[in-house]
């Protein structure tokens, strides 16, 4: 009886809690579906004031706002990492509330939408707590990165934050784009005052896009900025990168990248800085690969056959995504696949890599290799075994006059070779699940990176850091050391930096588990994220990814 009991009220609570909540999930269709949303930027629109018998116009006025957005670079350009789920949300009455007008006007709407929000006229507010809970009950985390409302109501307004408001003013796209450089691309205000908000330029902003640095090698975005263009920057003409005074609430003291954005006016493009700053947070929701192909990432074949490895990346508008093919560190092709024929491999162990990257014009910096990714297999060659010889029978003697028969020698067998062993697969550095990054622990406080290459805590008599990395299918021979072993680190720009190996063996109790230890030279002190490899007696381990970050 106890039991029934038990059951009974919890059924009871879950119908009094839960019950509000599904009954705030929305249809919603996908009106823009270019794949997974595990490795898509996924944008929700929610509508507030529309009726029932106003559905269609909602869908007309979210198309119109999508196709202006995408018509804007980098959007425009990158539109294959994006999807648009579209959430019919209906509300009691039409548009939206005008506490302003005089009349004042108000409406009963599903998401509470009101101008003259905070006392000004064209801001428009809504209640987020019910937009968070239609988005939680009716799509999953991943489909809903960004979220946009659509207000019901032709005069002009919106706002930022989390989920950026508009009204159905076809200009409202340019202020949807503005607050979306704030809310996904973390860029900065380019204008000054006055207040509100509040000037602050004794500190350097967080920013990209602002800076109080006036030393040409120091402006963040100095990659941009032509010898010829002298800092600060007066000219007058667009879309030249330099650094021109007045921004983030500022009119001095605080640089901004060039004339006028679309951070400092609406209307304008976001220009070169920006864009390179929207570019790489897109890639911090996606990978430029899709899928790739063979799932498992140990192939085994016998000499003289024939394995293919593909890869899809995803396609830019200028089709910028290259594809590099690599075998034991050796490229070989270009391409979305390459089929390897081991005729003319000997039996071994080969590390097969696929090296997929955006080379975009609109990124000139991408220190993290957020433009980058790879896959890699392990292919495993058998060689053809030795055909084993057949022994040639011995004739008989014919018979002599002698009386005493001459005896008939024994045939000598002829030895069969041994079949020739399995090669160990390929070795391999750890990685973190589902990630290309190394783990990697410093070799004095084990602590994880990313890693200076001077630490404070360091007790070598050079202060340099040694980095702590692990191997699969690396077994050191009898005699063997970390002479054995050759190190090196490749960065963004793919120039090679030689590293030390300071000391290889195997992890006590893990007896399949072998430490590496290497040592950061000083000029890795600005590089940023690094791929480091291995290799061992001619066989190069696969990329991993090592964070490093000024002293």
């Amino acid at each position: 009886m106890k039991r029934y009991t038990s059951r009974w009220v919890l059924s009871a609570l879950f119908l009094v809690f839960c019950l509000p909540q599904i009954a705030l999930a929305e249809t919603f269709e996908t009106i823009l579906d270019n794949g997974t949303p595990d490795n898509r930027v996924d944008i929700a629109i929610l509508g507030d004031g529309y009726t029932a018998a106003e559905m269609q116009k909602y869908r007309n006025d979210v198309q119109a706002l999508m196709n202006a957005f995408f018509t804007q670079a980098p959007f425009r350009e990158y539109k294959n990492f994006f999807s648009v789920h579209r959430i019919d949300v209906i509300s009691n009455e039409s548009g939206a509330d005008h506490p302003e007008r005089i009349p004042a006007v108000f409406r009963d709407t599903a998401l509470d939408a009101t101008y003259n929000c905070a006392g000004s006229q064209r801001l428009i507010c809504i209640n987020t707590s019910k937009a968070d809970l239609i988005l939680g009950n009716t799509l999953s985390l991943s489909q809903h990165d960004l979220a946009f409302v659509i207000v019901n109501d032709p005069e002009y307004g919106g706002s930022g934050g989390s989920i950026a408001v508009a009204s159905t003013h076809p200009d409202v796209v340019e202020l949807v784009l503005h607050e979306l450089g704030h809310s996904f691309g973390l860029l900065a205000d380019e204008y000054g005052g006055p207040p509100p908000p509040f000037c602050n330029n004794a500190l350097e902003p967080f920013a990209v896009n602002a800076t109080k640095a006036t030393e040409r090698l120091l402006i963040k975005w100095n990659h941009w900025i032509e010898p010829g263009t002298p800092v600060p920057t007066s000219t007058f003409m667009q879309g030249v990168p330099g650094l021109f005074q007045g921004a983030a609430y500022c009119d001095a003291g605080l640089y901004r990248p060039t004339l006028d954005s679309k951070m400092r006016f609406l209307g304008r493009p976001y220009e070169q800085i920006n864009t390179e700053q929207l570019i790489k947070r897109i890639y911090n929701f996606v990978s430029p690969i899709d899928t790739s192909e063979p799932a498992a990432t140990g192939v085994t074949i016998t000499q003289g056959e024939s394995q293919t490895f593909r890869v899809s990346p995803l396609i830019t508008l200028g089709n910028t995504v290259n594809v590099e093919w690599y075998l034991n560190g050796e490229l070989q092709a270009t391409g979305t696949e390459i089929t390897i024929d081991s005729s003319n491999l000997s039996g071994g162990a080969y590390v097969v890599e696929a090296l997929v990257k955006d080379n975009s014009q609109m990124v000139r910096k991408d220190t993290e290799n957020l433009l980058s990714d790879n896959r890699t297999w392990n292919l495993t060659v058998n060689a053809l075994p030795t055909p084993t010889p057949t022994p040639t029978p011995t004739l008989e003697p014919s018979p002599t006059p002698t009386p005493t028969p001459t005896p008939t020698p024994t045939p000598t067998a002829t030895p069969t070779p041994s079949p020739t062993p399995t090669p160990s697969p390929a070795p391999a550095l750890l990685t973190e699940e589902n990630s290309n990054r190394a783990i990697a622990l410093d070799s004095v406080i084990f602590s994880r990176g990313p890693f200076s290459i001077s630490p404070g805590h360091s007790f070598s008599l050079d202060g340099r850091t040694r980095l702590i990395l692990f191997a699969t299918n690396l077994e050191l021979k009898p005699g063997e050391d970390a002479s054995i072993l050759a190190a090196q680190a490749e960065d963004s720009q793919q120039a090679i930096f030689p590293l030390t190996v300071e000391y290889a063996g195997t992890v006590p109790n893990l007896d399949w588990l072998t430490q590496i230890n290497i040592k950061l030279p000083d000029n890795l002190a600005n590089v940023g994220d690094v791929w480091i490899s291995i290799k061992v007696r001619g066989v190069q381990t696969n990329k991993v990814l090592v964070s490093i970050r000024p002293p």
